[in-house]
């Protein structure tokens, strides 16, 4: 076995002994490693559960014999150390997919993916910092402080639901759909890595960081624009859609007895954009502002929005794109804001 093998191996044994707590921070950084120590770890995982398969189909097969000699633990361990060499020695025969596919001419391995793991658990980080979650299917989910997330696996789908606050999440490889709903919108993906942001201005934000996603926003945030239901993401490119929250009937109010007459308000002037480059939006945001946005790298602008933005409050949409795209803002001149890469 390979050193990484090991130590997945050793890690293994240590998360399902009595003393897995006070392990836990330093398996959770593990982990953080990279993917290689996660493949491992679901590696030693599935060459345990083939171990215990053999140990109970030899038990099985000397109960049926009627064998008057006691059966031995010890053999069930044999069978388990023999799995690991077995498997392990050749070359990690359960990490490849395409041997996976040959299970057919195998029962016995086939039987181990059969049911999917089903879980329902509720996640936050209402007291203390950020914090790193392993799920039972394998994808790891990161929550910043202040943030509420739940889980509900179930045999055909793998749906989580973000109450508030962010979270990262890097979704493990399987045929079950992986899907987050926040605001009334939902994210679907399928092996990727990706960001969910519901903040206190109650907006929902997905930024992708690797694969694909697609992005289905709620009725009520799609305006009056002719806009698709559903956005298909591409690694970099961040969405921003309004939350949606229901709506009080009570009390309702005449606001056309309380304006005088002939007067209307001013409305702000909104825009819906749709994989826009954000040099776009910008330069719609200076057209009649007396504060100008500047980029302080050009390739800023190459970056891709969605979303609805007031354009006419030149400061609000700077504010709004330094959240999305994780940049700096600075005051460089009393009617200037500079954006810059952090």
């Amino acid at each position: 076995m390979d050193q990484l093998m090991r130590e997945a191996s050793l890690w293994f044994a240590r998360m399902r002994g009595p003393d897995a707590e006070s392990y836990r921070p330093q398996f959770e950084y593990w982990l953080t490693l990279g993917a290689s120590h996660r493949d491992a770890y679901e590696r030693a995982g599935e060459i345990f559960a083939l171990g215990r398969f053999l140990a109970s189909e030899r038990e099985r097969i000397e109960d049926e014999a009627n064998d008057n000699e006691p059966t031995g633990r010890s053999w069930r361990w044999a069978a388990i150390a023999a799995s690991l060499l077995l498997v392990v020695g050749t070359g990690s025969w359960f990490a490849s997919p395409q041997l996976r596919g040959l299970a057919d001419g195998s029962p016995q391995v086939a039987r181990l993916h059969e049911r999917p793991p089903v879980e329902q658990a509720r996640y936050d980080t209402i007291v203390g910092g950020r914090r790193s979650h392993r799920l039972i299917d394998g994808s790891v989910v990161e929550l910043d402080e202040g943030s509420e997330l739940s889980t509900n696996f179930g045999g055909t789908r793998r749906e989580l639901r973000l109450e508030r606050g962010r979270a990262r999440f890097e979704v493990a490889h399987e045929s079950r759909p992986f899907i987050v709903l926040a605001g009334g919108g939902r994210v679907t993906a399928r092996g990727t890595v990706f960001d969910v942001i519901l903040g206190k201005d109650k907006r929902v934000t997905v930024r992708l960081l690797r694969g694909a996603v697609d992005v289905e926003r709620p009725e009520a945030a799609r305006g009056d624009h002719d806009t698709a239901a559903v956005a298909r993401l591409e690694p970099g490119e961040v969405l921003s859609f309004a939350a949606v929250t229901p709506i009080s009937l009570s009390k309702p109010v005449d606001r056309t007895a309380m304006e005088p007459g002939g007067l209307a308000p001013q409305q702000p002037l909104i825009r819906e954009y749709e994989r826009t480059p954000l040099s776009a939006v910008i330069a719609e945001a200076n057209r009649d502002s007396a504060t100008s946005i500047r980029l302080a790298d050009p390739s800023i602008g190459a970056l891709r929005v969605s979303g609805r933005f007031r354009v006419d409050d030149a400061e609000q949409v700077a504010d709004r794109l330094a959240v999305l795209f994780d940049l700096d803002v600075e005051r460089t001149r009393s009617e200037e804001i500079t954006l810059r890469k952090r």
